[in-house]
């Protein structure tokens, strides 16, 4: 994602944060040091790959199944 390499440190915690939230329930509070949490690369690694799980659970029926029962938003006509 082009955007990640655009946002601030402040932003791209911000991002991950909410996006960790909505995707596992909780935040990542405690699983980064206090220098990792400062780092744009460990930010923007952590955010691609909840992108890369939410991707890869997409691609098959079932997952795309669990991620409705989760709340997401999946428009099944995109994989006709």
């Amino acid at each position: 994602m082009n955007e990640l390499n655009e946002m601030t440190v402040d932003e791209l915690q911000s991002y991950f944060s909410d996006f960790h939230k909505d995707y596992y329930g909780f935040r990542p509070r405690g699983v980064y040091t206090p220098a990792e949490w400062q780092n744009r690369e460990v930010l923007i690694k952590a955010i691609n790959a909840i992108h890369d799980d939410f991707d890869a659970r997409k691609a098959t029926p079932e997952g795309r199944e669990s991620l409705r029962a989760e709340g997401w938003r999946i428009d099944e006509s995109e994989f006709v």
